[in-house]
């Protein structure tokens, strides 16, 4: 009994200490047990707390938030259980009744020209123009301390600058443009007004106003 007492316990404990010539001890003690994961710092939500929300298709307000980082929304079923909105059109239209925001389910091309079916908030609307911002929240990985000098920091999620989106006449929804020749070119008809206005304003393609600004500006000219 002592011996398999003995046995299991080397599996999850042992020191490797060796005598030097000068009979000193040398070495070090190691732990081989199963290492507790930390939970991340940060949220993944904007909001933690669940929100009335009116949601296509469903007769009656809706507890929900938004979970950024994996994108997509969570409700409190009848009987207590959290459960994942079905990512589907019947459910595109999500609008938070208390700050009357509006998520919609969008497809939209990013950055590396990819397709995505994903929520974007609806910022402004215009006739033929329906400008989207997309909140951003990273997920740092865990880092494990490497020597006693160092300590192990948990993962961590961190919110992020958020991404614009434009859906044009034609249909096609994509980024907003980061500059003045981008924009230009994804009007060409509109380029020799656009540019006077772009010189004769400080436009700042960062400020969410300013955005909301160009939109105006292309749907008037």
């Amino acid at each position: 009994m002592k011996q398999s007492f003995f046995i299991s316990l080397s599996f999850l404990f042992f020191s490797l200490n060796l005598v030097a010539q000068d009979g000193k001890m040398v070495g070090a003690t190691f732990w081989n047990g199963t290492r507790q994961q930390k939970k991340p710092l940060g949220s993944p939500y904007v909001q933690n707390m669940f929100a009335p929300a009116t949601v296509d298709n469903i007769k009656t307000p809706a507890n929900v938030r938004y979970n950024v980082y994996k994108d997509e929304f969570e409700f409190i079923a009848p009987k207590g259980d959290t459960l994942i909105l079905d990512r589907i059109e019947d459910f595109g239209s999500i609008t938070f009744k208390g700050s009357n925001k509006k998520y919609r389910l969008v497809v939209y091309t990013d950055k590396s020209n990819s397709l995505v079916n994903g929520y974007l908030m609806e910022l402004y609307t215009k006739p033929n123009l329906v400008l989207y911002k997309k909140e951003n929240i990273n997920l740092t990985g865990e880092k494990i301390a490497k020597t006693t000098l160092e300590r192990d920091m948990p993962a961590k999620y961190t919110k992020i600058g958020d991404t614009y989106f434009l859906k044009t006449p034609n249909g096609n929804t994509t980024e907003f443009p980061d500059g003045r020749k981008a924009l230009v070119k994804l009007f060409p008809d509109k380029k020799q007004p656009l540019e006077s206005y772009l010189k004769e304003n400080k436009i700042d393609f960062d400020n969410e106003s300013d955005l909301i600004k160009i939109v105006d500006f292309l749907t008037t000219n």
